[in-house]
């Protein structure tokens, strides 16, 4: 049940925020709403990495992959609570200011994606079967790459160009947008790894990471929408953005339950029938 439930808060979460972001109706109110929500949902994941860090031993491949990934969001977050001091603003003056900012960016991407991609391998090291064989994961490679590519590779360019001119602020967008490609190639060996574990509680923690890479997809794709495709008031990026963070905060929470259930059974006495006499 609590499996299930995992699965669904993320979009009950997202429901919740559109009818408030929707009864604010693009007032003064929604932007600080929007980014104290932004604040919750990346605290939120943060605590699903640390406590599937937790229930790892120190060394363990998929102990690290989590630790990445906590680290990236909370680099992340320590960005965007530096934005609210006005020198941090995406609008500041301070030239050292915006390179910090700049460089705190970078480094949570490239966190972040060596936590995605220490996951997608974990399949090969556990020596697990993926449905398909070489040619069926050839095909989901082929086509999420293409995707990956459709969706973040024109920002990527716009971003390169804007760098070529001289806009360093533009670095972390381009680093971003190379890091989405990858990861997005990346949702590949997870969504099978997923697939193979299906019926199994470790199909749990790969399902749901999954799940938060498919809405960072729809984040990019949110996100490169032109102004004034979307009502007032509707902050699609922002739903898909804490959909990734919620669904990333999910899979923490099912590695940890999932790891402490298998202990538990492990620890469980085994009952002998009574000999015959």
């Amino acid at each position: 049940m609590r499996f299930r439930f995992l699965a669904a808060f993320p979009l009950l979460y997202a429901l919740i925020f559109l009818a408030i972001a929707w009864s604010l109706q693009g007032g003064e109110m929604l932007a600080p709403f929007t980014f104290w929500q932004r604040i919750l949902v990346r605290v939120l994941a943060v605590a699903g990495c640390l406590a599937a860090v937790s229930c790892f031993e120190r060394g363990d491949h998929l102990r690290s992959a989590w630790l990445w990934l906590g680290a990236g969001t909370i680099v992340i977050l320590i960005r965007d609570l530096l934005r609210l001091s006005p020198g941090f603003a995406p609008q500041g003056a301070d030239p050292q200011a915006q390179l910090v900012v700049t460089a705190l960016g970078i480094l949570s991407n490239l966190a972040l994606l060596g936590g995605v991609w220490m996951l997608a391998r974990s399949w090969k090291m556990a020596a697990i079967v993926l449905p398909g064989g070489r040619s069926g994961f050839g095909v989901v490679a082929v086509f999420t790459a293409v995707l990956a590519l459709t969706v973040a590779g024109p920002g990527a360019y716009i971003h390169l160009q804007e760098v070529a001119r001289g806009d360093w602020s533009s670095l972390v967008l381009v680093v971003s947008a190379i890091v989405d490609i990858i990861t997005l190639c990346l949702i590949t060996p997870l969504l099978l790894t997923a697939i193979s574990l299906r019926g199994g509680l470790f199909a749990w923690p790969w399902g749901l990471v999954t799940a938060s890479q498919l809405a960072w997809l729809l984040y990019d794709i949110a996100a490169g929408l032109r102004p004034g495709l979307l009502p007032t008031g509707l902050p699609l990026p922002e739903v898909f953005r804490g959909l990734a963070e919620n669904y990333l905060f999910a899979a923490g929470m099912a590695q940890y339950f999932v790891i402490d259930q298998v202990r538990q059974a492990a620890r469980a006495p085994v009952l002998r029938p009574a000999a015959e006499g």
